[in-house]
């Protein structure tokens, strides 16, 4: 029987950039209640072979760090030495198709990225997912939900997660499994884990403690398909909704539904009707208002190296708090 589990699937630790052992990374993703981990270390297989440690999983992974872009390598061992300094855009390919061949799921990292973005053709790019949701919020990532969100709309089956990036603490900070993927598998397994995510048996939140949305069409979750002719109604189910933020439940390039919670919802359920053929998924926005460009420029300083920032106020824009795969509908 299936059963959501949780984790991070991109961490680094000393062995790259971050300044965290991997046992003590470790430690600290089981004592936020994770169910999985993959250690994503920048050309190096921290990792050798996918474990666990007590009832966690920590699964294999390896971030593949050149100029054409960032790439997450999960469930194999790159076959290559490191350090990986590659010459060529050519080489780059090769190496992921290498990885690929060795039974690796490939992940797209970041592709909007201000300071790494992948400079490839996406088109052209073999991958098995698309890391939309990249550490704490900012404006890359709803760069790269727009991108995601135009690619569903063409018909193009792309799978995305969600992945912290995590390389340290900012003082008693803390953005580990910022934002969480859960995952709906058969199994806790590398294998299981790694599976329903090239599914798209997923769904990304802010953290492990944060609201979480079961999107169904009768007995279809995320990844599945369903026959409209068999059944044109899907239900929603989020827990932890919070007081302001607003549903919105996308069929194609259509909103469908949409709520604004009035007040905190421990459960929070409702049912809408599907229009079209295509897919459905749903989304979680919230909004920061006017907030001191200071906070704001911590972000960009922190995760986008944009040091331009100027101290004035400025309104954020709607930022996603949760989202989830699609249904596909036939």
């Amino acid at each position: 029987m299936k059963k959501w589990y949780k984790g991070d699937t991109h961490l680094h630790t000393t062995n790259s950039d971050g300044n965290m052992t991997p046992e003590k990374l470790i430690s600290e993703c089981k004592k936020i209640g994770l169910d999985y981990m993959i250690i994503t270390d920048h050309n190096y297989n921290t990792i050798k072979k996918s474990r666990f440690d007590g009832d966690m999983l920590i699964i294999q992974g390896q971030e593949l760090t050149d100029e054409p872009g960032h790439v997450n390598v999960w469930g194999a061992k790159v076959p290559h030495d490191p350090p990986h300094k590659l010459d060529t855009v050519e080489d780059y390919k090769k190496l992921i198709d290498a990885s690929r061949e060795a039974g690796a799921t490939i992940s797209l990292n970041h592709p909007f990225c201000s300071n790494c973005p992948f400079l490839l053709d996406k088109d052209e790019f073999k991958f098995d997912t698309v890391e939309v949701w990249n550490t704490v919020q900012h404006s890359d990532n709803l760069k790269n939900m727009e991108w995601w969100h135009e690619q569903l709309i063409k018909g193009n089956k792309i799978m995305a997660v969600g992945g912290s990036d995590h390389h340290r603490y900012y003082g008693p900070v803390s953005f580990l499994a910022v934002p969480t993927t859960y995952v709906l598998a058969e199994e806790k397994t590398a294998d299981s884990i790694l599976k329903a995510i090239r599914e798209g048996r997923s769904v990304v939140t802010n953290s492990p403690k944060s609201s979480m949305i079961y999107l169904t069409v009768g007995s279809a979750q995320v990844g599945d398909t369903a026959k409209l002719s068999e059944n044109d109604t899907a239900e929603i189910t989020i827990t932890k909704f919070k007081k302001g933020h607003k549903l919105v439940v996308y069929n194609n390039d259509k909103v469908i539904f949409t709520h604004t919670a009035e007040k905190n919802f421990k459960t929070w359920s409702a049912q809408f009707k599907i229009k079209e053929a295509g897919f459905i998924r749903a989304e979680i926005d919230y909004n920061l208002g006017p907030v001191s460009t200071r906070v704001v420029a911590f972000a960009e300083r922190t995760f986008l190296g944009n040091r331009g920032v100027k101290k004035t106020n400025k309104t954020m824009p709607e930022l996603f708090w949760a989202f989830t795969n699609p249904i596909w509908i036939e």
